[in-house]
């Protein structure tokens, strides 16, 4: 039995017909959340928002963790999904009753009146109430509640009104008459009142209700009623027989009435309130003005619309898009779909088309006269001489009429004042443009089109793949790989469909392999032009650019992952134009993506860019200029990469010292500007080793508290075969830090201890070297070493406070693990004036509920949720994921082995992603310990041994000696297992079947 939601009323779930009871108002909160974002991922934060409106308390993830959880027992565990950074609700389409309105009114638009009304009908009977009833006094929900309020009461006019059109006005007259005294201000709803009144016979009634809106809006608010009532006023008068709708029994088939304007094709210019209803007031009249607008084309051989005809392969996605084209031609004259070439700004506009419309391709045009010329070809005109906009106005009328230009941003200027004139001229016009740029017209609509959500890009790829290789096989691997390739091309449709044309010849590793090194893969053989290939589609807005805006585009192309508005002066150079308005330029040209504060290059457009840096680069070894007459060696790769290294130094500097204070800020951004800081190190290294040494010690600060596997592999990469300079000891202190996160210890304090031996005591990050040692020593299970270590940076005041009470922390540990936490907690008092660092971060609250873990597992419990709220707080990966590691442990001493499973699974699908490999292998080691529990002695014996094989995995101390030997002995023995990631997958699979989920989850 289906799951569904209800929002149209009070938030309701159901499992089939039965209604499941929701036990609090944070649970119909999240519910309605999940619900509202139309199959959506909804980031934790918003959650958290609608939650606490005031203000989320301490431990609010772990509270919305609770509603979820609540939920999914109530509605399944696949209803509510876990995404990256949120949570989706997992419905089809339509299970959701504000969804399911959304596809009746759909379905409502192509049909007879008759069949229109009742899927309306049945659209309206789902309403329970007032949208969100009890929670319509929540902020967070205002927005919804008054758009579901306005959607019910614009598809209740669309019913009444079909009624009209489907003969039946005398049976809907009395609900238009309530409808009408309910909303005495909406133009909508009298006018329906006077089309009702009109076709029963009772036209001065019609009459009356016109003139007293128009006193009732003329006295009471100083403004006149919109021009369709006038016009509706006049044809009463007049006894326009359109205006009788036509009798049931002769009624049309479908495509006579699509003729006559009673389909979409009419509906598709309605707004709301009902303000814009000449289409539908004037039914006659427009089917003449576009019969002869769309007649006389075909007749002469006019018009270009050939291009934008809807292809007979399979579109995908775009479903918001589409709607909010269709939306915007109704709300206003103007609408520019925008965005970078292979978009599918065309393809879009093809779908919504319906046959209608004029369509214009000015792709090919190449000067200002063109597009008039262009015009009245599509209008039948032989010809359109300079000046004659009023000949284009004259036969457009003032009938409704859509034109469509496509591909304008070559001809700004000409398409610009011919719209502006054309919309002046011609009330019923809507103008519906593809282009780079928005054209600036007055009252002009963006519409600004991305590349495809990722699931669609997927499938794009191999729906068009699988038709030209019949061999080509539609697998979870092959999926994979493809998205892995649809990421490289940015989900450019275009580009996305070249790939698939490629991976018949390549195949999808190669392929994948072959992109990564550049885009030249997807560019024809020979011939072609700028629909055919990437680089050329990206090549055509370059062009269009002024030679400072091409300048500074090339500059940021180094930039990977974005760059904020403060990174611009190190691209600019004093004498350049200002850099905020050629960033704008870039923007409106579809060659820069902006979600402030970031901006971005696609990568398909860098790739490009970066060409051009190294055509600098060439000329400058050849001694030429450049066509604008600029020295080729002003600019260049080497240029912009140094500039780009000057911008990450300055950056790393400044989260190192607010690292210091533990300042959460460091950590963001060292998240948000990675790839720019990897792709700076990489440089650095081979051109400015000091530099490049310098930037990798400061990253080690940060990524030893967020860490991150790429950049923890690169700074491994960057050990120096010995260590006597100061770049050396830099670069020592880099890769010791990475080793150690790697599980590698004796390398890691190889190098550490290489490092310190050869600094200062007043070095500037000597505290950060004895840190990552004392942390590497109580994983090597040294415990002399690490209380040396902790007492030297206790008496060290250049030490930021957290790093000595850490220090001072992982002494008492060792005391703890070797089995005596009598001497760890006579240790913290001892040192307990430097302690008092929660504020700071979790460690402390950590090694307090270690020293009671042993002893007294329920309230180090609480000292481990301490520490996780602690970290997260300032957002410190490293140990609220030590925390979580412990806290697992702790379920699984206490035997609360339900909650220990997910809470095991959480924690080890965390510190493999982070790459901690000392917290993998203890991971590993307590899931051995509670599938033992649970009865799987074999797995746990596997695991066991794995460990104990593997030199990486971390010394045993004290209690957990005994606890792990008692899990080697006496057990059928399974397949042996070598490395991590091998035990760890066998973990995670003995979780799922301890829960019965059936899955890892990793």
């Amino acid at each position: 039995m289906g799951i569904r939601v209800g929002v149209l009323g009070p938030v309701e779930l159901r499992r089939g017909d039965t209604v499941v009871p929701l036990s609090g108002v944070p649970q119909r909160i999240v519910l309605a959340r999940l619900a509202l974002a139309a199959g959506r991922a909804v980031p934790v934060a918003d959650l958290i928002e609608a939650l606490w409106e005031s203000g989320p308390p301490e431990n609010a993830i772990g509270n919305l963790h609770s509603y979820v959880s609540r939920l999914r027992r109530q509605a399944g565990a696949d209803v509510i999904r876990r995404e990256p950074g949120g949570y989706r609700l997992g419905l089809p389409r339509g299970a959701v009753d504000a969804e399911r309105v959304e596809q009746l009114a759909a379905a409502a638009g192509g049909g007879d009146p008759e069949s229109a009304a009742a899927a309306l009908a049945e659209a309206l009977g789902l309403w329970r109430g007032e949208p969100l009833a009890d929670l319509a006094d929540r902020l967070v929900f205002a927005p919804d509640v008054a758009r579901l309020a306005e959607l019910r009461r614009h598809l209740r006019e669309e019913w009444l009104d079909l009624r009209i059109a489907a003969g039946a006005a005398a049976g809907a007259l009395p609900e238009i008459e309530a409808l009408a005294t309910a909303e005495p201000l909406r133009e909508r709803a009298h006018l329906l009142l006077m089309r009702a009144l009109h076709v029963t016979g009772r036209t001065p009634e019609a009459l009356a209700v016109a003139r007293a809106y128009r006193e009732r809006l003329t006295d009471g608010h100083g403004v006149d009623p919109s021009p369709a009532m006038g016009r509706l006023q006049q044809r009463i008068l007049a006894d326009d027989p359109a205006l009788r709708p036509p009798e049931r029994e002769t009624a049309r088939p479908a495509d006579a009435d699509a003729d006559a304007g009673g389909g979409a094709a009419v509906r598709r210019r309605n707004d709301v309130d009902g303000g814009q209803r000449e289409a539908r007031d004037r039914p006659d009249d427009a089917v003449g003005g576009q019969r002869e607008a769309r007649g006389r084309p075909d007749e002469a051989g006019g018009g270009r619309g050939v291009a934008l005809r809807r292809r007979a392969d399979r579109f995908f996605g775009r479903r918001d898009e589409l709607a909010a084209v269709r939306a915007a031609l109704a709300a206003g004259p103007v609408t520019t779909l925008v965005g970078p070439g292979g978009v599918g700004k065309t393809r879009l506009v093809g779908e919504v088309l319906t046959g209608d419309e004029l369509v214009v391709e000015l792709a090919e045009r190449s000067v200002p006269a063109d597009v008039a010329a262009a015009v009245a070809g599509a209008l039948g005109l032989r010809t359109a001489p300079r000046g004659g906009v009023a000949a284009l106005a004259e036969r457009l009328g003032t009938a409704p009429a859509t034109l469509v230009l496509d591909n304008c941003e070559h001809l700004l200027t000409p398409v610009r004042e011919l719209v502006g004139e054309l919309i002046a001229h011609c009330p019923g016009l809507r103008v519906l443009a593809t282009s780079r740029q928005r054209l600036d017209v007055p009252g002009e609509r963006v519409l600004r089109l991305g590349p495809l959500p990722a699931e669609d890009r997927v499938a794009l790829f191999c729906d068009r793949a699988a038709l030209l290789r019949a061999g080509f096989t539609d697998d979870a691997r092959s999926r994979e790989l493809a998205a892995e390739i649809c990421h490289l091309v940015d989900g450019l449709p275009l580009a996305v469909e070249l790939a698939a044309r490629r991976e018949s010849v390549f195949g999808l590793t190669h392929l994948r392999d072959r992109l990564g090194a550049g885009l030249n893969v997807l560019d024809p053989a020979r011939g072609g032009d700028r629909s055919t290939g990437v680089a050329a589609t990206v090549e055509w807005s370059y062009r269009l650019l002024d030679p400072d805006a091409q300048r500074l585009l090339d500059r940021l192309a180094v930039c990977r992952g974005g760059f904020p508005l403060d990174a611009l002066p190190y691209f600019t150079p004093s004498g350049d134009a200002d850099a905020e308005a050629l960033l704008a330029e870039l923007v409106d040209a579809s060659l820069v993506t902006a979600d402030p504060p970031r901006y971005r290059l696609l990568e398909t457009v860098r790739l490009v860019a970066v060409g051009h840096l190294g055509a600098h680069d060439k000329r400058a070894a050849d001694g030429r200029r450049g066509a604008d007459g600029e020295r080729a060696g002003d600019g260049g790769e080497r240029g912009a990469r140094d500039a780009h290294a000057r911008w990450m130094l300055a950056l790393a500097a400044e989260m190192v010292e607010r690292c210091r204070d533990r300042d959460p800020w460091a950590y963001a951004a060292m998240r948000r500007e990675l790839p720019n800081l990897q792709e700076a190190l990489a440089w650095l290294i081979r051109r400015n080793r000091d530099d490049g040494a310098r930037l990798a010690a400061m990253l080690s600060v940060i990524g030893a508290d967020s860490p991150d596997p790429g950049l923890t592999e690169q700074l491994a990469g960057l050990a120096p075969a010995r260590v006597s300079t100061g770049s050396e000891v830099l670069l020592a202190v880099a890769a010791g830090t990475a080793e150690w996160l790697r599980g590698h210890l004796a390398e890691a304090d190889r190098l550490l201890t290489a490092a310190l031996d050869r600094m200062p005591d007043d070095h500037w990050l000597r505290w950060a070297a004895l840190l990552i040692r004392i942390s590497n020593g109580m994983f090597a299970g040294r415990p002399d070493a690490v209380r040396a270590d902790a007492v030297r940076m206790a008496a060290d005041a250049g030490s930021p406070a957290w790093a000595r009470a850490t220090g001072i922390c992982c002494s008492a540990l060792m005391d703890a693990y070797g089995g005596d936490t009598a001497a760890g907690r006579a240790w913290l008092e001892r040192y307990a004036v430097h302690l008092d660092t929660e504020h700071l971060d979790g460690f402390v609250p950590f090694t307090r509920g270690e020293l009671l873990a042993g002893t007294d597992p329920e309230r180090a419990l609480a000292w481990y949720d301490r520490s996780i709220t602690a970290s997260d707080r300032v957002d410190l990966i490293y140990t609220g994921h030590v925390a979580r590691v412990a806290r697992a442990a702790a379920l699984i001493r206490l035997e609360r082995h339900a909650e220990a499973v997910g809470a095991c699974r959480a924690a080890l699908v965390a510190v493999r992603s982070a790459n901690m490999t000392a917290q993998v292998w203890t991971m590993i080691r307590l899931t051995a310990e509670l599938v033992a529990a649970l009865g799987d002695r074999a797995a746990a014996a596997t695991l066991v041994a794995a460990a104990d094989a593997d030199p990486m995995a971390p010394a045993v101390m004290g209690p957990d000696r005994d606890r792990l030997a008692a899990l080697r002995t006496g057990v059928p023995a399974l397949p042996p297992l070598t490395g991590a990631a091998a035990a760890a997958d066998l973990a995670l699979s003995c979780l799922a079947k301890a829960d019965g989920s059936g899955t890892a989850g990793a």
